[in-house]
């Protein structure tokens, strides 16, 4: 088990050793690269920047949540005993150190399910001043304009999010987002680009955790990632906190998570990839346990998924704005690999089920791929993996027709008899999708 510490003053950190990893939360005091990791360097400034008083609860949430991205991203699976799950034990400094130690078997449980790992977190009274307002002309003008907002929505850049927004801001709904951004080296202008084309009012949050590993061991980092999303939602819920202090209203609770239902619930395609082998971060299991868990903290927010009955094909040709989500499909990311080259590979997973929405849509333009012929991976083995597997998929599915049997491998599912089958169906429609842009490929 690796042991993270976490704290904004370097001077309560322990040195580095192979099983205790500290970590600088935001940038407070100077880095020494050479001694500590840092995490989350301009998260502060930012919340600062929004020229609202923020919840020490949410500033806590943030916290937490900045730790757990940081020890994904420092713990090589790799190291793990069976080379994937992780033992983990997190020490985060917050101010109400009992309730979160009161809800921590829950929330390393959450957890759990979401990476794949084991969790552990021991809180203790945090000694950092809580971020203040800026009184700057710019932050004066970014509390301006959450006003009237009633909403939070993730908007992450990529196809599924691009298609929500352009829902709710170019068609008839009562919602005004608060737009909230995780942006990596590279996602910031693709993100800037989609939304020129909606249209307003919408607010804009983005922000980066931007995780830098102790000098010693750079290069030495984790790129599965299976807690990313409880990053992000966290995130959310500080918006919702910064909207209902910005309109002194605390009726506003909605955070929007536009996920296809298909991989939403992202039923393993063979054996190996049962349990978070497959992803997790949107899965409704996950979502209602983090929400219950956030009304056990304090926190009474909904996460709303308009489109978990929805395939990604199906959103792209009912969005309510066909040409600017035309406009917005070579702008988007879906690839699992694009952080690599820069460049979507046209051959993951995801990158499959894009190409088939696309094609679903009957669109004729779509982002440029790394692999645009499928068939060329017949020589690359480790290109070819996920082809395979969704072809094995669908060969073993129509053999078996077993769809609900698979959809209960990627998690617990709601027991309402209704849900259930809506959720196979969607499952059902997505992996056809996929299965009739494949068949589409071999045509001459």
């Amino acid at each position: 088990m690796t042991d993270f510490y976490f704290n904004h003053d370097p001077a309560n950190l322990p040195d580095y050793s192979e099983d205790c990893h500290p970590v600088q939360l935001f940038h407070t005091h100077l880095h020494d690269p050479n001694r500590h990791s840092l995490a989350s360097k301009q998260l502060l400034q930012t919340v600062r920047g929004l020229g609202i008083n923020i919840d020490e609860k949410a500033i806590d949430l943030i916290t937490i949540a900045t730790a757990v991205t940081a020890a994904d991203t420092f713990e090589q699976r790799e190291r793990a005993e069976n080379a994937w799950a992780r033992q983990m034990h997190l020490h985060v400094p917050v101010t109400e150190e009992s309730m979160w130690s009161s809800v921590e078997p829950e929330l390393s449980s959450l957890l759990n399910f979401l990476t794949g790992d084991q969790w552990k977190f021991t809180f203790k009274k945090t000694t950092m001043p809580m971020p203040q307002p800026k009184s700057s002309v710019q932050a004066k003008a970014k509390a301006k304009s959450l006003i009237g907002l009633n909403s939070v929505c993730l908007f992450s850049g990529g196809l599924d999010s691009a298609v929500g927004a352009v829902d709710i801001l170019n068609g008839k709904s009562r919602l005004k987002p608060l737009l909230v951004s995780h942006a990596y080296r590279g996602d910031g202008a693709k993100q800037e680009k989609i939304k020129s084309l909606l249209s307003p009012p919408f607010g804009e949050l983005s922000y980066s955790i931007s995780p830098h590993i102790v000098k010693n061991l750079e290069g030495k980092t984790d790129i599965s990632m299976r807690g990313r999303s409880f990053n992000f939602l966290a995130m959310a819920v500080l918006g919702v906190t910064a909207l209902r202090n910005a309109n002194c209203d605390d009726s506003i609770d909605t955070i929007i998570v536009p996920e296809n239902g298909y991989i939403s619930v992202n039923p393993p395609l063979t054996r190996r990839r049962i349990g978070s082998h497959s992803t997790r971060t949107t899965h409704p299991h996950f979502l209602s346990r983090l929400e219950s868990l956030l009304k056990d903290t304090g926190f009474h927010v909904r996460f709303v998924n308009p489109y978990q009955f929805k395939t990604k094909g199906e959103m792209l040709a009912e969005c309510v704005d066909q040409a600017a989500i035309k406009k917005a499909v070579p702008l988007s990311v879906s690839c699992s690999h694009w952080h690599r080259e820069h460049k979507q590979c046209g051959h993951c997973v995801p990158c499959l089920i894009r190409r088939a929405s696309v094609h679903r849509a009957g669109f004729s333009i779509d982002a440029p791929y790394k692999t645009r012929r499928l068939d060329a991976l017949v020589k690359e083995k480790e290109a070819r993996d996920d082809l395979q597997a969704v072809q094995t998929a669908i060969i073993r599915l129509k053999q078996t027709g077993n769809y609900r049997s698979w959809l209960r491998k990627s998690g617990p599912i709601p027991q309402d008899p209704a849900i259930r089958e809506e959720l196979v169906s969607t499952i059902k429609r997505g992996l056809a999708e996929v299965e009739t842009f494949l068949n589409a490929r071999k045509r001459p």
